[in-house]
């Protein structure tokens, strides 16, 4: 990228940085670079064949492939990794790379490979895919493990954690055991959260309390960088995960208890006592 792309780049970074949720959307990027490339021209900065579309092209790309581009699934038993743009650019992968965990266990995508907004590419781990580790032995561990995508500089884009190498950043982090519902106290919740900078897969996990409590995670189930999610005893609560016990009754005693999260082999991760 020539030093007038990059100059910018800087410009555009600093306003997209402050872009917030349905903020980040095509047409307020379209308008920022728009802007930005007029903004140039008339300064007389930018050389009268550096087009308009020159500076999008290079931008674009540069400040949507880190927040599009994400792993979206890792099955350690069939042995595969999901990876999907979830928009709304072409993104071209050449040279991004996949770890699985391992010195040595690497994928890095070909020249050229490009991924479509919605799309998702799966690579898996046996010789005989267009996408493949080319490994004859298994490289997930199926006790837990740690997936990495870099872009071509070595950058990390996306981290992908389960089984035991997730345990040390998920943490029961509340309990809230008296709800203000009347008698059955459908809003009380425990908490649990994401201390660490990768997607935790809770597929198999479960949460159970002292007095026969127990919830389990569906397959999918997801727990977003430093985010957290509630587990109701029952109300629906999209923003926190939706996860509820659907129970009619209150679950957690205001005299004192306890909380458990365990993994997908029931080893337990994180504790709570009130």
């Amino acid at each position: 990228m020539d030093a007038i792309s990059k100059m910018s780049l800087i410009e555009l970074s600093s306003h997209f940085s402050a872009l917030k949720g349905e903020e980040v959307c095509w047409p307020r990027i379209e308008k920022m670079v728009s802007d930005t490339a007029k903004s140039w021209k008339q300064s007389g900065k930018a050389p009268h064949e550096l087009s308009v579309m020159h500076i999008w092209w290079h931008t674009c790309y540069e400040l949507l492939a880190p927040h599009q581009i994400q792993i979206s699934a890792l099955n350690y038993r069939d042995e595969y990794i999901e990876i999907k743009n979830i928009g709304p650019a072409i993104i071209d992968l050449s040279g991004w790379s996949l770890n699985a965990g391992d010195k040595g266990q690497d994928f890095t995508f070909a020249k050229d490979t490009l991924i479509y907004p919605k799309e998702i590419l799966r690579i898996e781990t046996h010789p005989g895919s267009a996408l493949s580790f080319e490994s004859k032995a298994p490289i997930w561990n199926n006790q837990g493990d740690k997936a990495e995508l870099k872009d071509k500089d070595g950058a990390v884009i996306s981290t992908w954690l389960y089984g035991d190498a997730a345990h040390e950043d998920v943490q029961i982090s509340q309990v809230n055991f008296d709800g203000l519902e009347a008698k059955k106290e459908g809003d009380e919740f425990v908490e649990i959260a994401n201390n660490g900078s990768a997607t935790i897969d809770l597929t198999g996990w479960q949460l159970t309390g002292d007095k026969g409590q127990l919830f389990a995670f569906h397959d999918g189930a997801l727990l977003k960088p430093a985010g957290i999610i509630r587990i109701y005893t029952n109300q629906y609560h999209p923003s926190t995960g939706g996860h509820n016990f659907e129970s009619g009754k209150a679950l957690w005693s205001n005299q004192g208890g306890h909380a458990a999260i365990n993994d997908y082999r029931q080893q337990c991760v994180s504790e709570y006592h009130w």
